[in-house]
């Protein structure tokens, strides 16, 4: 039962620390628009993976922007993708919290 625990409390710290990575305006306006564009919520994988990538493509065009001498990530660095899949949890929660106050509130 402990070890239980401890696996529902990892789970848990990871759900917060990726939700944390998407508290901002651009991970909430991400994840509103694909939550309204959700139709069902078993589209919910499909939407959070796009969400995801659309997060990474925005970080980048921000670099770009910005005149950044390496404006791509590293993608042989465990840590980035470590940072893009806790993204991805945070997404998975912020776009079904979204969905579901959505549902409540419109009733379609």
């Amino acid at each position: 039962m402990q070890q239980l625990t401890e696996y529902l409390n990892q789970a848990w710290a990871l759900a917060a620390q990726g939700f944390d990575t998407v508290n901002s305006v651009q991970g909430i306006v991400i994840a509103v628009i694909a939550a309204g564009l959700m139709r069902r919520y078993n589209q919910i994988i499909g939407w959070t993976i796009g969400a995801t990538v659309v997060h990474e493509a925005v970080n980048i065009v921000r670099r770009v922007l910005a005149h950044d001498a390496s404006p791509l990530p590293n993608f042989g660095d465990v840590e980035y993708w470590k940072l893009v899949g806790i993204r991805f949890v945070g997404y998975l929660v912020a776009i079904s919290v979204i969905y579901l106050v959505r549902r409540l509130v419109l009733r379609n």
